[in-house]
């Protein structure tokens, strides 16, 4: 598939989990494994369903592809039963290479039903850290599920992957604006 960066950084692969400390400005890492916050990587409670994209707060999201929103819903904080985390949304987009959920935004308005175009503004990137641990605060999580999903599902060592769950590193590392 053709994607579009979802975020105006170039994503320099890294499996070094302090590599936001070495980028230079206008890059962000696209994590690899053992990275925490690469697809795959087991965690304290769960594996880790998507990427993160560390970036500052505010920053503006992008449509991968063209497709349509089919659910925006609480993705961390108190209304998604997580509140050791800040409120935030994900947007969820239908397009050719499945469902990709934006999490960890806010919604810039959008509304179920909308038609999106390839790098179109969905959002903006929230503070989802509430403690200060060492590390960004704030950054894009990107999921891709096969279509017809509607949800965000938790991964967990004992339940195994989702079936809907894809790895959106390779579309990631083909990205072109």
């Amino acid at each position: 598939m053709d994607w579009h960066p979802p975020i105006n950084l170039v994503l320099v692969p890294s499996d070094d989990s302090m590599s936001f400390q070495a980028m230079k400005p206008g890059e962000t890492a696209l994590p690899l494994p053992p990275h925490p916050g690469a697809f795959g990587v087991e965690r304290a409670h769960h594996v880790h369903e998507g990427i993160d994209l560390y970036c500052a707060e505010g920053t503006e999201v992008q449509a991968v592809e063209a497709g349509k929103i089919v659910a925006i819903i609480p993705f961390t904080g108190l209304r998604a039963n997580s509140d050791w985390w800040h409120d935030t949304d994900a947007v969820l987009v239908e397009g050719a290479s499945g469902v990709v959920l934006y999490g960890e935004i806010s919604s810039a308005g959008k509304q179920v039903g909308d038609t999106v175009q390839r790098g179109e503004i969905l959002g903006q990137v929230k503070q989802v850290l509430k403690t200060d641990k060492g590390r960004p605060m704030s950054m894009l999580h990107l999921e891709c599920h096969t279509a017809g999903t509607r949800d965000a599902y938790e991964w967990t060592v004992a339940s195994g992957r989702p079936p809907s769950l894809l790895d959106p590193t390779p579309f990631l590392k083909a990205a072109k604006p």
